[in-house]
């Protein structure tokens, strides 16, 4: 395995499976996360250029469970407000001995840095609309945990697939297995670029979408999208989109759902969150499993 986790094709199909395997040695029998002293020597430093609370502190506990010196790199008071560019910030964590870089980024810019820094160790914690490899690894060891393999199930990723790096990570994962069915749901106005997918099919109605779905994964609206992007009223667009409860009873009576976070219950309704099907809560714990996986394989490598 290389040294760096850039992309979700940065790994085949058993690369995952031993990621999330492995994940599962950092959670006891009580659900608790395991502490172990692996890594007492390596500085990890957390670089979000964009705002983020699961992400970034799952990945924060993940290092420190792991023994690890955790920096937490605050873009607000750094020296990127004083016009420093993204290359000089992490060269200068790397000059001071930092192992391994968490980085979150509007732009492509991780994989030119790993590149260009090759003694740094470089996780991608999500970039821009394009990619965020540990949330499809959580998103599907989630899947596993209830389902025993992603192999025959029909999964349903419903929201604003345009601006999901959630998606188009996960979907780039899935490929890999023999799931039965792929489909892509949401306004169309908010999906132009999955009307012909590569991967999986698009249904513009939520109602068809859920026929006999075994997964249901909702994405983040942004409030801020339908005040200035989109001509569209939010609660006619609830009305076709949200999950409620009774739009869930197309889809199979042991459905699992899901959600990246977080929730403004524009996607879903609080009653299907709290419902026995939801493993949103699941889902924020795993992060944390994952991420310990992630950082002790690239660390060790």
């Amino acid at each position: 395995m290389a040294k760096n986790l850039l992309s979700i094709s940065d790994l085949s199909k058993q690369d995952m499976l031993d990621l999330i395997e492995f994940s599962n040695n950092f959670i006891d029998d009580q659900g608790n996360f395991r502490k172990e002293d692996l890594f007492p020597d390596k500085i990890v430093a957390n670089v979000f250029c964009e705002p983020s609370t699961r992400t970034k502190s799952s990945f924060a506990i993940a290092a420190s469970n792991l023994g690890c010196s955790v920096i937490d790199f605050d873009i607000n008071t750094s020296s990127i407000q004083k016009g420093e560019s993204i290359y000089e910030t992490v060269d200068a964590l790397n000059l001071m001995g930092v192992d391994l870089c968490v980085l979150r980024h509007p732009e492509s810019v991780i994989r030119e840095l790993a590149e260009s820094l090759p003694k740094m160790s470089f996780v991608n914690a999500g970039e821009g609309s394009i990619s965020h490899p540990t949330q499809a690894l959580l998103d599907m060891k989630t899947i596993i945990d209830h389902k025993n393999s992603l192999d025959n199930l029909n999964i349903v990723i419903i929201g604003d697939l345009d601006h999901s790096r959630v998606t188009s990570s996960f979907v780039e994962g899935i490929a890999n297995f023999d799931i039965g069915s792929l489909t892509l749901c949401g306004h169309p106005e908010m999906c132009t670029n999955y009307q012909n997918p590569k991967t999986g099919n698009y249904e513009s109605d939520m109602n068809k979408a859920l026929q006999d779905a075994d997964v249901v994964m909702t994405l983040r609206i942004q409030h801020e999208r339908f005040e200035n992007e989109l001509n569209l009223d939010l609660e006619t667009y609830k009305s076709s989109y949200q999950l409620s409860s009774e739009k869930l009873e197309s889809a199979k009576g042991d459905v699992i759902v899901m959600h990246p976070g977080p929730v403004n219950y524009i996607e879903i309704t609080e009653a299907v969150y709290d419902s026995e099907n939801s493993v949103i809560r699941q889902q924020i714990a795993n992060g944390v499993a994952v991420r310990m996986a992630v950082l002790s394989r690239f660390l060790g490598s």
